[in-house]
Parts: C-alpha cells; sequence; structure tokens
C-alpha cells in the first residue's frame, strides 16, 4: 500500500482508482478530486511528510 499524496489516504497501486506521472515518478490517487488538486498544485504535495499537508475524510 502507499499513500494518496494529497489526503495521506493508503491506496493500492493495483487499484487505484486514478494515478498520473510526474518528474519520472508514477503517484496513486483514491479519487480523481486529489488527482485534479495534485496536478493544480504538484509542488505543494510532492516530497512533503504526511502531517504537512491537508486531509479530507471519506
Amino acid at each position: 500500500m502507499i499513500k494518496d499524496p494529497v489526503c495521506g489516504m493508503e491506496v493500492d497501486p493495483k487499484t487505484a482508482a486514478v494515478k498520473t506521472d510526474y518528474q519520472g515518478k508514477t503517484y496513486y490517487f483514491c479519487s480523481n478530486g486529489c488527482k485534479k488538486a495534485f496536478e493544480k498544485e504538484p509542488q505543494k504535495y510532492v516530497g512533503k511528510s504526511e502531517d504537512s499537508h491537508t486531509s479530507h475524510h471519506h
């Protein structure tokens, strides 16, 4: 399992709803909303620690 870089939710790469490639790395997301947020401001999420971003609840 890996973490969605936007919300921090654990996502299985094999079954992830959506993914995107950024700077040669693939990022997986729980939803298209998280993917859109990442693509709008990728630098905000790349290289950040778990507790340094705003999370949402499902």
